[in-house]
C-alpha cells in the first residue's frame, strides 16, 4: 500500500510566478484606465473649447453686426445731411451727456482699444449701438405725448437711453420712468442724467415732444456702449469680459487671447479693401484712415483647456499670421471669423 504525501503549501517559485502574472494583469488594467481617462479628458477638453469658442464668437458677432444701428432711418455718420434724420432729444447741458447717448452721434460705432494692451497681449474693442431687441410701438400714437406704448416684456429700465425709429427718421431720448401699470415709456424733461430737452420739436415748445408721430412701423432700441476685453476670471483663468455702463461681466473662461484686424475702406466705396491693426487707425475723423472707415472686423480667438495636462506634448499653433509653440500641455484651438458691420457696408 502506497503512502501519498499531501501538499501543505506552495513553493516560492509558484508565488513568484503568480506575482508576475498578477503584475501583467494589473498593468493591463491600469493601462486601459489611463487610456480611457486620457481619452475622456481630451474629449471633454475639446468639447468645452469648442463650446466656449462658438459662444464667444456668436455673442460678439451679433453685437458687431448691430453696431451703429438706428432702425431703417438713414444715419450715416459720414453724411451730415443724413444725420439730420436722427433727432437728439437729450439735454446737452445735462450731466453725462457726452458719456452716454450722445456717443451715438459724436463717436464711431466701433473703436479699438490699445493695440495688444490686454492680458497675454490681447486686443479690446468698444461698440456703440442698440441692444438686440424687438420692441414695437403700439397705439395710441402721438408726438406731443410724453408716453410711448410698446410691446411687453421689453426689459427697459428708468434712465435707459433709447432710439425710436422708422424709415422716415429717428429720435434719441432718455426714459424718465416706466409706467408700472401698462409698461409705457415716459420721456419727461427735468428728470435723469442727462435728461431730455428739445423744445423745437412741437408748436408751443413742449420739451418732451418727438420730431414726428411714430406708428406701428416704429421700433424702440436701447442704446448701449459695450467693451469686450480679455482679463483674469474668477477662477484665475483668462476669460472674455463684457463691460456695460461700467459694470463688468465675465462671459467665458479659457479665452487666452483675442486679436483683431479691421477691414478699412481706403477708396470711399464703403467696402473693406485692406485689413490692418488698430494702431494704424486714427481717432480723428478728418484723418485719411479713421474709425469711421472700418467696414468689417476679422476676429481671432485662442481658446485653451482648463486642465494643463491634456496633450502629450505642447502644440504648435498658427495664430494671427504667425506660428508659435504652446508653453504647456493644455489643449488649444484657434477660432477665426470675419464680421461685416452691416450699418457701414454698402449694399451695392
Amino acid at each position: 500500500m502506497r503512502n501519498f504525501k499531501f501538499q501543505n503549501g506552495i513553493s516560492m517559485v509558484e508565488v513568484l510566478v503568480a506575482l508576475v502574472i498578477s503584475l501583467f494583469l494589473l498593468g493591463g488594467i491600469i493601462q486601459v484606465y489611463i487610456a480611457n481617462k486620457a481619452s475622456y479628458s481630451f474629449s471633454n477638453a475639446i468639447s468645452r473649447i469648442q463650446e466656449n469658442g462658438r459662444y464667444s464668437i456668436d455673442t460678439m458677432a451679433q453685437e458687431l453686426r448691430m453696431a451703429g444701428f438706428t432702425g431703417c432711418a438713414v444715419t450715416d455718420p459720414d453724411d451730415e445731411a443724413a444725420m439730420d434724420s436722427l433727432v437728439n432729444n437729450l439735454n446737452p447741458a445735462g450731466a453725462g451727456f457726452d458719456a452716454v447717448g450722445g456717443d451715438i452721434l459724436s463717436k464711431p460705432p466701433l473703436e479699438g482699444g490699445v493695440e495688444n494692451g490686454g492680458l497675454n497681449g490681447s486686443d479690446s474693442f468698444t461698440l456703440r449701438g442698440p441692444e438686440p431687441s424687438n420692441i414695437n410701438v403700439l397705439p395710441p400714437y402721438g408726438s406731443t405725448s410724453a408716453q410711448i406704448f410698446v410691446t411687453q416684456p421689453h426689459g427697459l429700465q428708468d434712465d435707459d437711453i433709447v432710439v425710436i425709429s422708422n424709415c422716415r427718421g429717428a429720435d434719441l431720448f432718455q426714459i424718465s420712468n416706466i409706467s408700472t401699470s401698462n409698461g409705457t415709456l415716459v420721456h419727461n424733461t427735468g428728470v435723469g442724467s442727462p435728461g431730455n430737452y428739445n423744445p423745437d420739436n412741437c408748436v408751443g415748445g413742449n420739451a418732451h415732444c418727438l420730431s414726428q408721430t411714430y406708428g406701428a412701423d416704429a421700433t424702440v432700441y436701447k442704446i448701449q456702449e459695450v467693451i469686450y476685453s480679455i482679463a483674469p476670471g474668477a477662477s484665475g483663468e483668462p476669460a472674455l469680459w463684457k463691460s456695460v455702463k461700467g459694470v463688468n461681466l465675465e462671459l467665458v473662461e479659457g479665452i487666452e487671447q483675442m486679436q483683431l484686424l479691421y477691414g478699412v475702406d481706403t477708396n470711399g466705396d464703403q467696402h473693406p479693401n485692406q485689413y490692418m491693426t488698430g494702431d494704424l487707425i486714427s481717432d480723428v475723423k478728418t484723418d485719411p484712415i479713421n474709425w469711421y472707415d472700418v467696414m468689417s472686423v476679422r476676429l481671432m480667438l485662442l481658446v485653451r483647456s482648463e486642465s494643463a495636462f491634456v496633450v502629450e506634448a505642447p502644440q504648435t499653433l498658427t495664430y494671427n499670421g504667425a506660428t508659435a509653440n504652446a508653453p504647456d500641455r493644455r489643449l488649444r484651438q484657434v477660432f477665426t471669423t470675419t464680421i461685416a458691420l452691416r450699418n457701414r457696408v454698402s449694399d451695392t
